[in-house]
């Protein structure tokens, strides 16, 4: 057996020895140093050399590139909780979702799905999104005891549509493929949208399925809720603000302006969207709620951030040995139409890499030429390349989903399933359907 398939090998079982120790409630930190040693032994490669030069660069380079970000996301959502504007935008959408008799609870969650589309759509990381948007979530499907589990349901507005189907949007996974096709983030736009209303409609079916299954078991909030109930001050005792909505919805509106029409760093962004929040509701307190929201968001970072860089730099030595060189190199024999050699291969990149802009990247770097001599119109190619890239890209080793189950309190066992049918067999399905549009002749 050669050393390339025999690091493949140990690839798979470290993979799949991942999976089993976040789902068995094991600390992302741990389980990636143990699944290092296991891609090191397979691979002929020193433990502590693994850690040192690969595992701990990746680490370092997560806390380094993150850091700042998390913090200001972290204290901006903070800062909407302490003045009370998370509040009146969770009560505002429980009074909306309220108003569709017998449907409240889907309403509730198709709220928060569409919270998160805006700010995604706006240019939002998914890792700002999740603090963003969790102070608003938690009150809201409390009024409306929606299972907290159902919150990654959520996903619907953050990893599908907005980030690759529809045109225009300003994330990563849309991006990428204007380097190597020199098309632009517009591309395609029917075939786009004819994607997303179809993973909608999938995705809307799986959440329709889920809380009918919760309505039969009569389940609530908790059980789900309960350790993020335990984690959060004074959180039984929720006080019902009715604070003006368009005032409530300034600071977010001053995020995305700054964002994507001045063209500041997310950074900035934040940071001015922090200071509009504490200083358009209470001006003579911002001292205060500045030094209790500073811990509270250090605490949150710090939790977050450590879960993301231990994925992270298991990535990197998995990207570092031979058994991953070994499976790009052979997503060039993939055989097939072109539409399905193109599904196949960014997906496979995506799922190893555990990132849809960081899987499309690596293979379009090998494969982008090959692509484009296939026949398939650039604008076409890049949003089938886009598409194809969410789907095994949300798998348990992902950064982004560690940093979500580690910030709302859910377990794996519990929520990871609305992960699974949201950001991958959704997705893939949806990659399939643009597969078959593309053959029928939609090409714009």
């Amino acid at each position: 057996m050669s050393p390339e398939v025999l690091s493949l090998i140990g690839i798979l079982v470290a993979t799949a020895f991942f999976i089993f120790g976040i789902f068995k409630g094991y600390h992302v930190t741990l389980v990636s140093i143990l699944a290092v040693a296991i891609v090191a032994i397979f691979s002929g490669v020193n433990i502590m050399t693994a850690l040192t030069d690969d595992y701990m660069p990746r680490f370092a380079g997560a806390v380094s590139s993150y850091f700042l970000m998390f913090f200001f996301s972290a204290l901006f959502a903070k800062s909407l909780g302490d003045v009370g504007a998370a509040q009146s935008i969770a009560f505002a959408l429980a009074r909306l979702a309220r108003k569709f008799k017998g449907h409240e609870k889907l309403a509730g969650v198709l709220c928060l799905a569409a919270l998160q589309a805006v700010f995604s759509y706006g240019g939002i990381s998914v890792f700002v999104v999740t603090f963003t948007v969790l102070y608003i979530a938690k009150d809201l499907f409390q009024q409306l005891n929606i299972p907290w589990h159902l919150y990654t349901c959520g996903a619907i507005g953050s990893s599908t549509f907005t980030v690759a189907m529809l045109p225009g949007s300003p994330q990563l996974t849309n991006l990428v493929p204007m380097e190597f096709f020199g098309t632009d983030a517009m591309a395609a736009p029917v075939l786009g949208c004819l994607c997303a209303i179809f993973c909608l409609v999938l995705c809307v079916s799986w959440v329709v399925f889920q809380l009918h299954r919760a309505e039969k078991s009569g389940e609530g909030f908790e059980p789900t809720g309960t350790a993020l109930l335990r984690s959060w001050d004074e959180s039984k005792n929720v006080q019902e603000y009715n604070l003006p909505l368009l005032k409530c919805l300034i600071p977010s509106i001053v995020l995305i302006v700054v964002l994507n029409v001045v063209k500041a760093p997310a950074v900035v962004s934040l940071a001015c969207a922090t200071a509009v929040s504490y200083l358009i509701f209470e001006p003579k307190n911002i001292l205060k709620n500045l030094k209790n929201g500073a811990l509270t968001a250090v605490q949150n970072t710090n939790t977050a951030l450590v879960a993301l860089a231990s994925a992270t730099g298991f990535g990197g030595v998995v990207a570092a040995v031979s058994g991953f060189d070994f499976i790009i190199n052979a997503l060039d024999k993939i055989p097939g139409p072109p539409v399905v050699q193109v599904i196949i291969a960014i997906n496979v990149a995506a799922g190893f890499s555990a990132s849809s802009s960081t899987g499309q990247r690596l293979a379009l770097e090998l494969l982008g030429d090959r692509f484009m001599s296939l026949g398939i119109p650039l604008p076409v190619l890049h949003r089938l390349c886009a598409i194809s890239s969410v789907g095994l890209d949300t798998l348990p080793h992902s950064s982004a989903l560690a940093n979500t189950y580690y910030m709302c309190k859910l377990s794996y066992k519990d929520a990871y399933i609305n992960n699974f049918v949201i950001s991958v067999v959704c997705t893939l399905l949806t990659a399939v359907f643009c597969g078959i549009l593309i053959t029928l002749g939609i090409t714009f």
